[in-house]
């Protein structure tokens, strides 16, 4: 359980909020932004934090290494919460191109 202050949060639920989050985030960097690289920004972001995790945990022994192995499971569901908002914006501008036509 994450603790702020007196109000209890559970971990999983806080995951499923951050990953809201990010869905939004990119949601709206895709419809909004016409920069590709900087609509891939948290995509390059969650790879690089996931492959970087995946390295120490080879590295690392232990506790340490279960540890760097739930960050790096953790960032790769972020990338694929990733892949889940380009496929919901590729399916809206096919149908938006679709109903131009």
């Amino acid at each position: 359980m994450l603790h702020f202050g007196s109000f209890e949060i559970e971990t999983d639920i806080f995951v499923y909020i951050v990953a809201t989050i990010v869905l939004l985030v990119q949601l709206l960097l895709c419809f909004k932004v016409k920069n590709k690289f900087i609509r891939l920004i948290p995509v390059y972001l969650f790879s690089l934090l996931t492959v970087v995790f995946g390295i120490l945990a080879i590295f690392f022994d232990g506790w340490d290494r279960v540890g760097f192995l739930v960050l790096a499971a953790c960032a790769a569901f972020f990338l694929l919460v990733c892949a889940a908002a380009w496929s919901v914006w590729r399916i809206v501008n096919r149908r938006r191109e679709s109903k131009l036509k």
